[in-house]
């Protein structure tokens, strides 16, 4: 519904909107419920999870975190640990004390986790192998981490068969139940609290409205589960019964024998995953006709590579491509598809969520803007973050007086109130006066057959401001050249949109765990080579 200029979703059921059930309340009666079903599988070791299996260790966990390390509500604990079974159980069991995650990329460098460990201090960090020495490294000078735990002390056979009868510490479910780091993809990130509400009523509004999956649906558990996209798909596992096959890291065999193994149903993916479907060879080896829908999210998708999807895999099938839009700070989630229209239309992030409301404003002065007139999205309702930890001057900076939340991205909505994603405001580069988006010409030179990878963006130029130009991963054996990327999108652009700023060839293209282009990283490029 629009008025306006203002667009509102569907309002949420009161009996949603005015509960009082913190996480742990919800998931332990959820968890109770569903019992003996299966509920993860690891993949690199075949282990398994039923939910009551998850469910108990998370009461054994927290038993042990608040009488073996004093962890008491309100403290923050820090995880840092690549995808695990255990994941869901050591999240729940920080929610049973009452306490708050902190969930760190276990790819940081010492330099990028002392930043984050500043902004939260938690009392305890709890780490796999992989992490441990680089935590206990880092945390050496830092007073506030009492311990460092290996997750696997906490986590063992017991843990998962014994049932202490461990009783959650009562909460307020405005409280903030997670810290999860914004992309840092021009700069550092900072702590998005997220609070027990905010999450409940995402995972409501998605199972009861969008439904996004059913009981019987087996889903992919790739997405890091430190970011708010997996946490997401963990969270809505827990709340609908689907089955979750868990995956570390990405393997290209792996990745596609899961799904034709496991007979996944449900894919939820980043845009680098959905260009590795459409143009890897590997991919016609493999039988994944077992996929009904695949969710794209974290990063804008090409067309193009989403048809070449669906053609590829779908095979005459009904596959389904869905897009949504939405910002660790929005909640993950707060534009998606609505399953029950008969003819989605392709190319768009979905409709406002449930609860929330939306708005498109001009870049300069602000005003709401009418249909398919492109300026900043801004939103507004109960799954805005709490703000960003400790942080009140940004927290102002991105949430306006009224509350609504300015994304930083530019986008438009159409006639049917279906919103699309141009670029980010400080990705458009800037030419003569014209703004040009980076996206559309990434999206224009993945349609190249000889282009594995692209990303675009501006060169410093004294006299137009800044020039598009592109960073290019060819395929292997590939003989396109300089004047061939330059001529090919010349072809197909108007001219304040060619790559005067050349092309560089490149090894791959740096992103971040969910998918979004560090452009920063090219800008430092770019200065290294003075280019």
């Amino acid at each position: 519904m629009a008025q306006e200029n203002i667009i509102h979703g569907s309002p949420i059921p009161d009996y949603l909107l005015n509960s009082k059930l913190n996480l742990s309340q919800y998931f332990i009666q959820l968890l109770n419920e569903l019992g003996n079903k299966t509920a993860m599988i690891d993949m690199h070791d075949g282990s398994s999870f039923k939910f009551k299996n998850i469910l108990h260790a998370s009461l054994n966990i927290a038993n042990n975190l608040k009488y073996e390390f004093g962890v008491q509500k309100g403290d923050i604990v820090g995880i840092f640990s690549e995808n695990t079974i255990w994941y869901p159980s050591l999240v729940l069991a920080v929610w049973h004390i009452g306490g708050i995650c902190a969930l760190f990329n276990p790819m940081y460098n010492s330099k990028e986790l002392t930043h984050v460990l500043n902004i939260t201090k938690p009392k305890i960090m709890i780490t796999s192998k992989m992490g441990l020495d680089i935590v206990r490294n880092t945390v050496k000078p830092l007073d506030f981490v009492k311990y460092v735990c290996l997750i696997d002390i906490l986590c063992h056979t017991r843990t998962i068969e014994e049932n202490n009868n461990f009783k959650s510490i009562p909460c307020d479910n405005n409280q903030t139940c997670v810290i999860l780091f914004s992309s840092g993809t021009t700069g550092l990130p900072k702590g998005v609290e997220l609070s027990h509400k905010s999450i409940f009523l995402m995972v409501s509004v998605l199972n009861s409205v969008n439904k996004f999956a059913t009981i019987d649906d087996i889903m992919m558990g790739l997405v890091p589960m430190f970011h708010g996209y997996g946490l997401l798909i963990i969270c809505l596992c827990m709340s609908i019964g689907s089955k979750v096959i868990v995956l570390k890291y990405f393997d290209e065999e792996l990745f596609l024998k899961s799904i034709e193994v496991q007979k996944i149903s449900i894919l939820f993916v980043v845009p680098p995953l959905m260009i590795f479907l459409a143009k890897h060879p590997l991919v016609d080896k493999y039988n994944l006709s077992c996929l009904k829908v695949i969710y794209s999210g974290a990063a804008p998708l090409s067309l193009n590579i989403e048809n070449e999807v669906i053609n590829r895999i779908g095979k005459g099938k009904q596959l389904k491509v869905f897009q949504g839009y939405g910002m660790t700070e929005l909640s993950v989630v707060v534009t998606a598809a609505d399953e029950s229209e008969v003819n989605h239309t392709s190319g768009t992030v979905g409709k406002v969520i449930c609860g929330m409301s939306g708005k498109v404003i001009d870049l300069i002065n602000g005003k709401p803007l009418g249909v398919n007139k492109s300026g900043e999205l801004c939103f507004k309702g109960p799954m805005v973050m709490n703000g960003y930890y400790k942080n009140p001057k940004e927290t102002t900076s991105i949430i306006d007086a009224e509350g609504w939340l300015h994304t930083g991205d530019v986008g438009y909505y159409d006639k049917n109130y279906n919103f699309y994603i141009v670029d980010r405001i400080k990705e458009l580069i800037k030419y003569k006066g014209y703004q040009v988006a980076p996206a559309e010409l990434e999206s224009l030179l993945l349609t190249h057959p000889e282009i594995k990878d692209v990303a675009v963006t501006g060169l410093p130029s004294l006299e137009a401001g800044e020039l598009p130009m592109a960073f290019v991963v060819k395929y292997p054996n590939s003989t396109l050249s300089e004047k061939d990327v330059i001529q090919f999108v010349h072809k197909n652009v108007s001219a304040q949109k060619r790559l005067r700023g050349g092309v560089r060839f490149v090894n791959d293209i740096p992103k971040n765990p969910s998918g979004k282009i560090l452009r920063r990283v090219l800008k430092g490029l770019i200065n290294q080579s003075k280019l």
